[in-house]
């Protein structure tokens, strides 16, 4: 048992040295005899170490000749998922998690469905229970307990639809779970695991078919998804706040605030002189004359119409008394004022 977990150890150390890019650039490994100082291990230790990862398609291996690393694009395998995850971009890292959920969503819909269609009332049962387990695992006991209940469903389910090749695919990506567990576990259960935990559950009861092949496959996504952005998030491109165009001439802002698409723009009729006052331009500004409007109740009311110029009767007449007593000096002074 003590010499299983230094060969497990061994393996583990070799294949951070692979995925950390520690070898020399044609990968060639050191030999058992420094490998095995290097580790406090015996040779035979090493060499057994050696055999697992060249079993695993990461390491290479000849009569007589050093053992040499297999480039990461080349050893790529489910059961490599972690070794690629801890080299890769945060982009890559991401897709290839995409692809490994992605294919476990479609391991387990498809068992469920084809178990939903053919297991009997008590593999049904044992399908049920564990997805109440599950249920309630999301809820009080998250993580580890999560995972080996997820994986406990595809098992049982491949047992029971009779797929052999399923189990074998099954413990492929369990390998692969266990590469990147520690990113995983921290982010597993919760109310979304859940939720399609208990669905898949009333599903099997009912024999919904319909309901495991088209809804549990969304809720599994949304499960996913969640989980994907707690490890991997998309990296978030920075935006650049706008500028405001400034324009140095208040009257030229003021103008194109105020344009309207069928019609020109109209500017204060006011000139500027040289000692900076403002003063009417009497050619800018149309004349207006105030005109009295039928009284609405107790109070007369006053609109300016175009017109003529007022003459001084006329003036005299609107400063006035306004035939019904009351007096006309609310009449609002003209807009422009001449000087």
């Amino acid at each position: 048992m003590v010499r299983v977990g230094l060969v497990a150890y061994v393996e583990q150390q070799i294949e951070q040295d692979i995925a950390l890019g520690r070898l020399p650039r044609n990968g060639r490994l050191a030999s058992e005899r420094v490998m095995a100082g290097w580790y406090g291990v015996c040779r035979g230790t090493v060499r057994e170490a050696l055999r697992r990862l060249a079993a695993r398609g990461l390491v290479v291996q000849h009569p007589g000749r050093q053992a040499r690393a297999v480039a990461l694009d080349e050893s790529l395998t489910l059961e490599n998922l972690g070794l690629a995850l801890h080299a890769a971009r945060s982009e890559e890292g991401r897709r290839l998690l995409e692809g490994f959920f992605s294919l476990k969503r479609q391991v387990l819909v498809e068992l469920l469905a084809d178990c939903c269609a053919n297991a009997s009332e008590s593999e049904i049962g044992r399908l049920e229970s564990v997805c109440y387990a599950l249920w309630d695992a999301a809820r009080w006991h998250p993580g580890e307990r999560c995972a080996q209940l997820e994986f406990e469903l595809l098992r049982l389910a491949a047992q029971v639809a009779a797929r052999p090749g399923h189990l074998l695919l099954i413990q492929s990506l369990q390998r692969a779970f266990r590469g990147i567990e520690a990113r995983l576990l921290p982010f597993m259960g919760g109310e979304v695991l859940g939720q399609w935990a208990r669905f898949a559950m009333h599903a099997l009861n009912e024999r919904d078919m319909q309901a495991l092949q088209h809804q549990l496959p969304v809720l599994l996504k949304a499960c996913d998804a969640r989980l994907l952005d707690q490890v991997a998030p998309r990296p978030q491109a920075q935006v650049t706040p706008e500028v405001p165009h400034l324009q140095e001439d208040p009257l030229a802002a003021l103008a194109s605030n105020t344009a309207q698409d069928d019609g020109p723009a109209v500017l204060p009729c006011v000139e500027t002189r040289a000692v900076g006052d403002l003063v009417s331009d009497p050619s800018a500004c149309p004349p207006v004359q105030p005109s009295l409007v039928e009284p609405h109740g107790d109070a007369p009311r006053f609109r300016a119409v175009p017109g003529p110029e007022p003459t001084e009767p006329q003036a005299e007449r609107v400063g006035g008394d306004v035939p019904d007593g009351s007096s006309a000096e609310g009449v609002p002074p003209e807009p422009c004022i001449r000087s």
